[in-house]
């Protein structure tokens, strides 16, 4: 089709044009390698903008960075993004885990499902510091404004136009100190020249623990404890009465993941009106979500609103963007994860024990009287015990003005204010006193009762004033922009907690009258910045780009508050040149390079800085003051975290972008990583050791990513799949190590990834006599710890070949990052029919499944332990119980935990043009059903496989699969 024609085929044309089209029709447009699109038009809309255009898959071809938006082509850095019109009907609680798999060298974690607190863990291309996990976290922008991660998981998915993730230097050296761990960018949708269009989405879901632990029934647990208890052994007759189940009172068979968790149901509704004139444009939007969670007594609740309207004052175009939100967090007093609820089930609890006697008390004992219930924690008391509010409130603010100074030249500046307040109200009543199925009491009910109160505000502007310049003559295309920006932050913390309430039911600190404490804390920081970007493009194929950004912060010392960070990089587009254009089968063909420096300012506020704490009574005359006493020695030598990122990268695609290809090669390494050293006692005394820069870690990745769009008459079919893999390495400790995590099981040391698992390397079990003959090359026994082994106990490799395995036999047997990162996606269309699928997955990673071998008082015991060593079972995969020394950490507890996961499933229908549409004003109407974590294929048993490296006993809450009915519909 010729421009001004209506009909036939446009080819070679870029940007916009006119179509001389009958009003108040429809276009039916249909891209090679995209699906077919429809578009009113109306008389007030004779133009059409097919890129940016918000229902056309060729969105993907604008690709937001930093300060703007780059057509995809022209891009030379390594920046990777998504379509949330593809994702948005994922049945999700948080919209974060809609980009799980989605960006290739962007890992999200996991961390448990439950209700409001369900935020992942994202890393981009590896982890390149130490210290604090938080150091680690990519900077979040939202429609221009820093973030925080959590606050992604308040984003209504329908209000996200899309997502773009800087992933080198190239691409986030704009954003200087806070880009190190990369970049995201969020901007939301905005109103464009058209009527009020409404639309409203909606969908109800079912959610269900992906997998709970197949623990053994009473029976096989009280045969358990025998072995590890003689002398406290349940006898034959309890044992039948286990058996049979004939006295449920004293000999019950409890599955304590039942009792605590369930199917629950998830709803939400979001409801949007876009629209505008020449001049003004607007979307106002709303959404309400409830989550009751899959554990009991749990739930998630938030309101939010977003305003985005823009107006053109000639040559001046205003914008106001407003969003807020209101959550409310049901969940017990008791926590959760680490030492909460997850322990009670693992370690203080047993099936023996009922969750309530016939006589209305909480279960804490069984009928086996050697036990006792001295360790025994009841977890569904602990659910339905005492009273927690937890009340998140959230606004943003952002003012702009854009003003056209003369052609190409614009002067843009804005204001935005960011607020957050937390409020946790807690209220701990008395214990109950505790009694036995015969309404003993076994101990008396608790005499006090707490009231804690816990108040956070953060607040923060941000200013920043940009000039751009775009100019074209000739072949040569060149960008500037100028900027400058400072931001304040500020967090306020206040605590206050009471004794001595009357009753159980008052939530207000007067009712307290005993052991008033106070608390409170302030921090504040400040950035200010100067950037600049030059971009040039000589005849399409030639590209290159230069960023650099001067940041100076109040978290550095004023010898080196501020530092500069550069990048440069380069494209070749070879499809452009003359000599590539007879061949038809490449339709583009690009190379890439960037080479730049990015700072890291999660160092923490007061890092270079002596600090002091309210420490030590100090007495003038009879009265006592509370002193202060230095808590850190200062070092004001300390500098910026650099990274530098070395990138090279190839985009491709082939018949007419029917098959599109992008792969990168990354060195990435992290220079004058602020460690704390040891240092000699007698110099620190009871002082924290000063931070040093002398810590170097190195990531070195690929990524690759193919996706395949194909049509035929009404079918349509697409196909993608996305690989990365990276190494990460410590180059760097001032020959220093630190060992930490659970049971010191973890290291960083220089040569090893960061967090590398350090234990002992089981190599068995010792099942024979001739097993126990084991010695060393001098001809030794071999002891464990000092003690001889025996039959039934893990086998470890001896290192130092002495005569015992002790500390000095630990080694490094693993590391928590997967060798690789991998996603598919399948999906096809039949006139209004389609199917989409969504896969996700990692190999080569091994995560800890540690078990406590001795059940001297209680906890459950999964099922794998049916097959434990004992005379009769020689062979068994486990080792017998009863054995402290089996319950070190070794290699036996790191279990294989890759896994293929299909993330989600959409099987929709969706209704067009029909006649009754057209009377009840419907412009389109869809339907779908969708799932999540729907199948999973791993090795691993009764644990859910996509967890942290840190949770090494499994204490995090679990995951949840989805199933969810949809609609959305647009008048």
């Amino acid at each position: 089709m010729e421009k001004g024609t209506n009909n036939g085929t446009i080819t070679d044309i870029e940007g916009n044009f006119t179509l001389n089209v009958n009003p108040n029709s429809t276009l039916v447009i249909s891209f090679i390698g995209y699906a077919t699109q429809e578009f009113a038009i109306n008389r007030n809309n004779m133009q059409l903008n097919v890129i940016l255009q918000e229902d056309s898959k060729m969105i993907d071809e604008v690709v937001v960075v930093g300060y703007g938006v780059q057509k995809k082509e022209n891009l030379t850095g390594s920046v990777a993004a998504v379509n949330f019109n593809d994702v948005a009907n994922m049945p999700v609680a948080n919209t974060t885990n809609m980009l799980q798999g989605r960006l290739p060298g962007v890992m999200l974690t996991g961390n448990g499902a439950q209700a409001g607190k369900d935020n992942p863990e994202i890393r981009v291309r590896g982890v390149g510091t130490l210290g604090d996990a938080s150091k680690n976290n990519p900077m979040v922008l939202i429609d221009g404004v820093e973030s925080s991660i959590s606050q992604i998981s308040e984003l209504a998915a329908e209000d996200i136009e899309s997502v773009s993730v800087l992933k080198d230097a190239a691409s986030g050296a704009i954003y200087g100190v806070r880009a190190a761990n990369g970049v995201i960018l969020i901007t939301t949708k905005r109103g464009s020249e058209q009527k009020p269009t409404v639309s409203y989405s909606g969908s109800i879901a079912l959610q269900q623990a992906t997998v709970l632990p197949d623990y053994v029934n009473s029976y096989e647990w009280a045969k358990m404890y025998n072995e590890c208890n003689p002398g406290k052994a349940y006898t034959p007759e309890m044992l039948e009465a286990l058996r049979t189940g004939s006295d449920p009172d004293h000999f019950a068979n409890t599955n304590w993941t039942k009792e605590m968790f369930r199917t629950a149901p998830m709803h939400q509704h979001h409801l949007s009106v876009t629209g505008g004139s020449k001049n003004v444009h607007y979307m106002i939007s709303t959404q309400y979500f409830k989550q009751e969670g899959i554990l009991k007594n749990t739930a998630n609740q938030r309101f939010n609103f977003r305003s985005n309207v823009d107006a053109q004052l000639g040559i001046l175009k205003v914008g106001l963007n407003l969003s807020g939100s209101r959550q409310n967090i049901e969940e017990p007093t008791t926590s959760v994860t680490g030492e909460g609820l997850m322990r009670y089930l693992t370690w203080f609890t047993r099936p023996t024990v009922p969750v309530q006697y016939s006589n209305g008390h909480y279960g804490y004992v069984d009928g086996n009287p050697a036990i006792g219930q001295s360790v025994f924690k009841n977890p569904i008391y602990a659910l339905n015990n005492g009273y927690k509010d937890n009340k998140h409130y959230r606004f943003d603010g952002k003012f702009f003005g854009e003003l056209d100074l003369y052609k190409g030249l614009k002067f843009r500046s804005s204001l935005a204010y960011k607020f957050y307040m937390n409020d946790i109200t807690t209220f701990n009543p008395r214990s109950l006193a505790i009694y036995n199925a015969d309404g003993d009491e076994l101990a008396p009910a608790g005499t006090q009762n707490t009231l804690t109160d816990y108040h956070y505000v953060e607040t923060s502007y941000i200013n920043e004033n940009i000039l751009t310049y775009n100019t074209t003559f000739g072949e040569h295309e060149i960008g500037i922009l100028l900027g400058h920006s400072i931001q304040g932050t500020r967090w306020d913390k206040n605590e206050a907690s009471k004794q001595g309430f009357p009753t159980d039911n008052i939530y207000e600190m007067d009712g307290g009258t005993q052991n008033d404490k106070v608390s409170g804390s302030a921090e504040e920081t400040a950035l200010q910045s100067f950037f600049g970007r030059i971009n040039y493009n000589y005849g399409g194929r030639y590209l290159f780009e230069m960023n650099i950004r001067h940041d100076g912060s109040s978290r550095m010392p004023k010898a080196n508050r501020y530092a500069t960070f550069p990048s440069f990089s380069g494209a070749w587009l070879i499809s452009n040149e003359s000599f590539m254009q007879d061949i038809n089968w490449l339709s583009s063909l690009k190379l890439r390079a960037s080479w730049g420096k990015l700072g890291n300012q999660e160092i923490g506020n007061y890092a270079y800085t002596s600090t002091l704490s309210a420490q030590g009574n100090y007495y003038f005359g009879n009265t006592k003051y509370i002193g202060l006493k230095t808590s850190k020695i200062a070092n004001e030598n300390i500098k910026w975290e650099t990274t530098t990122i070395t990138d090279f990268g190839v985009d491709a695609s082939f018949w007419q972008n029917r098959i599109n290809i992008v792969f990168d090669w990354y060195n990435k390494t992290t220079s004058d990583i602020l460690l704390q050293l040891p240092m000699p006692g007698i110099f620190l005394g009871s002082l924290g050791a000063p931070y040093q820069n002398s810590g170097k870690v190195r990531n070195l990745g690929w990524e690759f990513a193919a996706n395949y769009y194909d049509q035929k008459g009404d079918w349509s079919w697409q196909a993608g799949i996305s690989l990365a893999g990276v190494k990460n390495e410590i180059t760097d400790m001032n020959g220093q190590e630190s060992i930490y995590g659970y049971n010191n099981s973890l290291i960083n040391r220089e040569g090893e990834a960061i967090g590398s698992y350090y234990a002992w390397k089981a190599i068995g079990i010792y099942r024979t006599e001739e097993d126990l003959k084991r010695t060393n090359s001098k001809g030794e026994l071999i002891t464990l710890n000092g003690q001889a082994p025996q039959l039934g106990d893990i086998m470890y490799e001896n290192v130092n070949d002495d005569n015992d395995i002790n500390d000095a036999d630990r080694q490094v047997i693993g590391n928590p990052f997967p060798k690789l990162q991998y996603s598919f996606n399948l999906g096809f269309s039949y006139k209004k029919f389609d199917v989409t699928t969504f896969w996700q997955g990692i190999a080569g990673l091994n995560r800890f499944n540690w078990d406590e071998t001795n059940i001297s008082n209680g906890g459950n015991k999964s099922s794998r332990w049916l097959d434990r060593w004992s005379p009769e079972n020689p062979d068994g995969s486990m080792p017998r119980m009863g054995a402290a020394i089996n319950n070190t950490m070794s290699s036996f507890w790191l279990t294989k935990g890759d896994y293929l996961r299909l993330k989600n499933v959409e099987i929709g229908y969706t209704f067009k043009k029909e006649a009754w549409m057209n009377k009840m004003g419907i412009q389109s109407l869809r339907l779908y059903l969708a799932g999540t974590n729907l199948l999973t294929f791993t090795p691993l048993k009764d644990y859910d496989p996509e967890k942290q490296s840190t949770d090494a006993r499994n204490d995090v809450h679990p995951n949840t699969k989805t199933y969810s009915f949809g609609i959305n519909v647009k008048f």
